[in-house]
């Protein structure tokens, strides 16, 4: 398959003067105009400074290319998902830079069942804007838009596919992006007592960075504590991401919420397929099995066209979960509804029902400065080297960056970022000095081989 040009892991992501310009996004309109021939397009937007403007010149696009746009505004990209496949739209685009810098912003594109684009369609994209074929419509056969207030029917969907005791006491910290439109209003309607962060939209992202890690979210742990909530939900800049925090105030793993939601998916079908990207825990692979499942790894960004190969239960990679069952997409959201859901099934409190339910092995992530010139250079290098000089090796993966396993059931990966400027180190051990000595070939290899570390 030919490499990309434009799309990275996730839709097309960058600084808009230089990459995601306004002059781009009317190409891409006219290309998804093209590619899906006529009917309607679902368009929603982040708020971010400048998603008003390529939303307009997106639009254009799409309207010159004979297809009409239902405009839903400023929604999770979760709700595009929805909304296109609740009016049998032919596409859905939201204009958004998820979690990345303000400065930046982006576009990710679904198709009619909700599921993002896979590879070979962001490909054809590609094709129509490089070798011009662009459709142009005739002045009597133009697009027209209609505006469409989305929300309220999603948020009902996802409100009839939970069920959730009333009274839990809940912190959302909505990181001035999408989730604010959504999660704590949904959660009041489930008969939660929400508290917000955050929950203002704003493009400079005041709060914190809208990344969902442990790093940015000091204030809502320490919220969580002292108010004495039962849980903690973060969301990104456009809420398909989701984190959370137990009631001791202390963030639960990205990938241990994987594992959790993956194992009762398998538990529910009696067996069954999972999916998971590159970048996990073993953690994962052992309670699926246990649970009568198997799990399958994928590219980051990739797990949409991994779970139609397996026939997948269930998706999720860091942040990012999809129940298929109420769609192929992920959905921040839903995962904080489903959580709640968890919650009133066990009755216990959240950090007994990961202890009960996930191994935790200590793990390790750094990411480093990594320009896009030198990306090639680097994992060539590192392809090399790490297996190598990492002991008692039970196999290498090599479909996104370059994993290594141990017999032990310990590993370290090394990748570059296919939406940012940076490459990134993962590491789990067994135990602490294990996680150790990984961690040091892991950092002297990105030191050997990165330009200017």
């Amino acid at each position: 398959m030919r490499k990309k040009q434009l799309f990275g892991t996730r839709g097309i992501r960058g600084p808009i003067a230089t990459k995601v310009t306004p002059k781009l996004m009317l190409k891409l309109g006219q290309a998804v105009a093209s590619y899906v021939g006529e009917g309607k397009i679902v368009v929603g937007r982040d708020a971010r400074t400048s998603s008003e403007m390529l939303r307009y010149t997106f639009v254009a696009g799409a309207l010159a290319g004979g297809c009409d746009v239902i405009d839903v505004g400023l929604v999770p990209s979760p709700c595009v998902a929805f909304t296109v496949r609740e009016l049998g739209a032919r596409a859905g685009a939201i204009i958004t830079a998820s979690h990345n810098p303000p400065p930046d912003n982006g576009i990710a594109f679904y198709r009619s069942d909700g599921m993002e684009f896979l590879p070979d369609e962001e490909l054809k994209l590609e094709e129509l804007i490089f070798e011009k074929q662009l459709k142009r419509a005739s002045w009597d056969s133009l697009g027209s838009m209609q505006r469409h207030d989305a929300i309220p029917r999603y948020l009902e969907a996802i409100k009839r596919a939970v069920k959730v005791r009333r009274g839990f006491k809940v912190v959302v910290d909505c990181a001035n992006g999408m989730g604010a439109v959504t999660t704590p209003l949904l959660l009041r309607e489930l008969g939660c007592k929400v508290m917000t962060l955050n929950s203002h939209l704003d493009g400079y992202f005041p709060g914190h960075p809208s990344e969902p890690q442990p790093w940015n979210l000091g204030d809502l742990m320490l919220t969580v504590r002292e108010v004495g909530a039962d849980l903690g939900i973060a969301h990104d800049g456009d809420a398909d991401r989701v984190a959370m925090v137990d009631e001791l105030g202390n963030f639960v793993k990205h990938d241990a919420l994987i594992a959790l939601f993956a194992k009762r998916a398998v538990e529910a079908k009696g067996g069954g397929a999972i999916v998971t990207s590159i970048n996990t825990s073993v953690a994962i692979e052992e309670v699926v099995a246990q649970a009568g499942g198997q799990t399958f790894r994928t590219v980051l960004g990739n797990y949409s066209a991994e779970m139609l190969e397996h026939g997948a239960c269930f998706a999720g990679e860091p942040g990012k979960l999809i129940f298929p069952e109420f769609g192929p997409w992920a959905d921040g959201v839903l995962v904080a509804a489903k959580m709640l859901e968890v919650m009133s099934l066990q009755r216990k409190p959240l950090s007994k029902i990961f202890a009960a339910n996930v191994p935790d092995y200590p793990m390790y992530f750094e990411d480093f400065k990594c320009p896009e010139e030198q990306k090639e250079e680097l994992m060539r290098g590192i392809r090399k080297y790490l297996p190598e000089n990492v002991s008692e090796v039970r196999d290498v993966l090599d479909i996104d960056g370059i994993r290594v396993n141990r017999k032990n059931g310990s590993w370290v990966l090394i990748r570059v970022s296919g939406t940012e400027p940076k490459a990134r180190l993962v590491v789990e051990g067994r135990t602490e000095a294990e996680l150790e000595a990984l961690k040091k070939v892991g950092l002297r290899g990105i030191h050997e081989f990165l330009k200017g570390k």
